[in-house]
């Protein structure tokens, strides 16, 4: 891939809404219950109003797409948050999926980086239509870019 390519990869928005929008009402329930034992109430109040309509603005908002050398992710409906990350600090790419990602058919594309030190990932890319290749392409362009720097 030439260096100066954007190349932007597809999302399952359909199936990444109804990811947020479950995994927002479990964690409401397993919060709202742990904090003030009202967790299941608040859940069926986010569902019925504000849950669907948020999830699929969240799911409308992701972008991701490799420019050139470094991979950029979009996200966020209130609070925007733009990632750009250098593939040459790329050190880990993993696929994650767990039981409700599974229920909705998505994986999670987790990238981790050098110095972030810490063991979240520096960003998660949800709902990717193919991951494996994506990911398979990230490691690919990254070897090329640290080998060329070597």
């Amino acid at each position: 891939m030439d260096t100066s390519e954007k190349q932007e990869f597809s999302i399952k928005r359909e199936k990444v809404a109804r990811y947020f929008y479950y995994s927002y009402i479990l964690m409401i329930i397993v919060v709202g219950i742990w904090i003030m034992g009202v967790g299941l109430i608040l859940a069926i109040l986010y569902a019925l109003t504000l849950g669907l309509w948020l999830s699929k603005k969240q799911a409308q908002a992701l972008k991701y797409w490799l420019d050139g050398s470094t991979l950029r992710a979009d996200s966020g409906v209130f609070f925007l948050k733009r990632k750009a990350i250098p593939l040459d600090r790329v050190t880990d790419v993993v696929l994650a999926q767990g039981p409700l990602m599974k229920w909705c058919g998505l994986w999670e594309l987790r990238i981790q980086t050098a110095g972030t030190g810490q063991a979240m990932p520096e960003v998660a890319l949800y709902g990717l239509t193919q991951p494996e290749q994506v990911r398979d392409l990230l490691i690919k362009e990254r070897d090329k870019i640290i080998s060329h720097s070597h």
